[in-house]
């Protein structure tokens, strides 16, 4: 599988056929003595390939080139361990990618499929192409890539039956004649790209007359393993600023595809990985193959999947596979030259079309809109606008909703009845977020002046915000609560808090901000109705008062002043400092009232 893979690959890097069989051993060596994965197999890739040919744009020594500076960043980034970096690719943004991608690759292997050389690889291109160079369509390699994607799709249906059959006769039968020839057929559908390929070469070999064939080729392919060179540095010394740029996307996208790899199959397998350890065993396969002619490289997921199945115990598996390679390179580049462009062409197409997912946006519109938006975004502009700036916007637009979720948290306004308004604001309470919560809080302030009628109260006494979900309190969250609390006070308006953490409550009494808070929004809902409840008895008391002392003639106990009940609630809570709590405090864990302790 590695060799005609490595050599369609490079293809479509837009570079000579041999240098994806350079890559492929160079990789696999020395992942074999770095990494931590013994089912990875270090190589040339689909989505590598096509990066490099986004950006290299068939340029040999600035592709080379991408390889040191891409490696040197994962090999920075495992050193530092911070592999944290590329989690900034989410999930729609990866799958859109992903998607966009395989079009892209399979978009630019038309060409070859049907024998006009001189194809683009953009995909506006492509579109442009596929109207105005159809009458430069050969047939003879038509037949031959159509035919090469039909073997390919029936020997892929003939693996997925014997593996049916090899657990089903395993399990009923035992290890029976009928067990192994499902399995002989097993591995006959595993090697279907070599069958195409080595059958494809056959035929140009027999159809070869007089120095003609009837299909485009590979050509000729100098034998033996190449050299120790460092004459590209001469284009870095040019282009390093583009290569820098170019390096960071290429050194993302490899690493995730390979730590995805290596962790899905160590959870299958039942074994660790260290990704610290997995990120400079990849930096390393990309120096150290800058140095021997070779181009980026990353975890292969079809080859890795081999490996799985094929039961390997440990990572020098891939030592066999590069030595395989260069048993190649060194005797059967002869072979190479007879392959049919178009065969290669088929084994791309056939290995990318299962990359094209078009049921994931469909799921996450039922589940989150947004994921869909962000799929969205980066599939358009990796088709439009090229993988590398594709990916770059896709980060942003994400990196943008994640602001933007930040500065409008979902808030959520309960009236408890009695004058008590419950707030519930999701996610943390920042200097991003903390300007659109308090102009939720001072709604609730003046809401009677703004005429936000609640369905049972007729006047604000008491406001609580349910800190729950609070994970930070950052300077400006904590000067703006001290606004809210100041504002409280002068509206003569209750203040609470409910579900603010230990830390948190440690960080705002710091601060100066002296505030009731209560393990749950519930025990706060009955201290503040309490609370209120106590103040308008107060205030029934206090007109009662004032009406027996108009009848005495001006004679009584209070004076003539009226005491709102906001302002005898407000002295209620704030006449002993000391019942500000923690949620461990007696007044907070019993859900006691300050004027109940009095």
């Amino acid at each position: 599988m590695v060799v005609p893979q490595s050599m369609a690959y490079a293809i479509t890097a837009d570079l000579p056929a041999v240098y994806g069989l350079y890559a492929a051993y160079i990789g696999a060596w020395t992942y074999v003595l770095l990494g931590t994965s013994k089912d990875v197999t270090v190589g040339p890739t689909s989505i590598m390939s096509s990066l490099v040919a986004s950006t290299a744009e068939g340029d040999i020594d600035y592709s080379i080139c991408l390889s040191l500076v891409a490696g040197t960043y994962m090999l920075i980034l495992g050193l530092l361990e911070f592999g944290w970096v590329m989690w900034l690719i989410s999930y729609p943004t990866l799958a859109g990618f992903t998607s966009a991608a395989a079009i892209k690759i399979a978009a630019g292997q038309l060409g070859d499929l049907v024998g006009i050389p001189d194809w683009d690889s953009d995909f506006i291109d492509v579109c442009i192409d596929i109207f105005t160079k159809y009458d430069e369509v050969r047939w003879t390699d038509t037949v031959l890539g159509v035919t090469c994607l039909l073997v390919l799709f029936f020997l892929w249906v003939l693996q997925k039956m014997s593996e049916m059959r090899i657990h089903y006769e395993l399990q009923e039968y035992g290890k029976t004649a009928r067990y192994y020839l499902w399995k002989c057929l097993w591995y006959m559908g595993l090697m279907r790209n070599i069958i195409v390929v080595c059958g494809a070469a056959l035929l140009d070999y027999c159809l070869y007359v007089d120095d003609e064939t009837p299909f485009y080729v590979v050509g000729y392919i100098e034998p033996g393993l190449q050299s120790f060179d460092i004459s590209f540095l001469e284009t870095f010394e040019t282009e390093w600023a583009s290569l820098l740029v170019h390096g960071l996307v290429i050194a993302l996208i490899g690493l995730l595809e390979s730590l995805a790899i290596a962790k899905s199959f160590s959870k299958k397998n039942k074994y660790e990985i260290n990704n610290g350890q997995e990120m400079v065993a990849l930096g390393m396969c990309n120096i150290i193959g800058s140095f021997f002619q070779c181009y980026p490289v990353t975890g292969s997921f079809s080859r890795s999947s081999v490996n799985s199945e094929s039961g390997v115990k440990t990572q020098f598996g891939g030592f066999w596979t590069g030595f395989i390679v260069v048993l190649c390179l060194l005797f059967l580049t002869v072979v190479f030259s007879y392959i049919p462009m178009a065969a290669l062409a088929a084994v791309i197409i056939f290995a990318v079309v299962f990359m094209i997912n078009f049921c994931i946006p469909v799921q996450m519109w039922k589940v989150r809109r947004l994921g869909t938006v962000s799929w969205v975004v980066t599939f358009t502009c990796v088709l439009l606008l090229g993988i590398e700036y594709g990916i770059m916007i896709g980060v942003v637009f994400d990196l943008a909703l994640v602001i933007a979720r930040n500065l409008r948290p979902d808030t959520h306004v309960h009236d408890m009845g009695g004058g008590v308004i419950l707030m519930e604001v999701d996610g943390g309470w920042n200097y991003l977020s903390v300007n659109f919560v308090k102009e939720k809080v001072e709604e609730a302030l003046y809401w009677e002046r703004k005429r936000f009628f609640f369905s049972h109260s007729t006047t604000v006494n008491a406001i609580i915000l349910d800190a729950n979900k609070f994970n930070e309190l950052d300077m400006t969250a904590l000067e703006s609560m001290r606004g809210i609390q100041e504002d409280c006070k002068s509206e003569h308006i209750l203040l609470f808090t409910a579900g603010l953490s230990d830390e948190l409550c440690d960080d705002a009494q710091g601060f100066g901000i002296v505030i009731p808070n209560f393990k749950t929004a519930q025990e706060a809902v009955a201290a503040a109705q309490r609370e209120v409840g106590l103040a308008i008895a107060i205030q029934e008391r206090i007109q009662q008062a004032g009406t027996r002392q108009e009848e005495n003639g001006g004679y009584g106990t209070f004076e003539q002043e009226s005491v709102s009940s906001q302002t005898v609630t407000l002295r209620t809570a704030v006449s002993r400092p000391n019942s500000v709590a923690r949620g461990d405090d007696k007044n907070s864990s019993s859900g006691t009232s300050p004027s109940e302790q009095e």
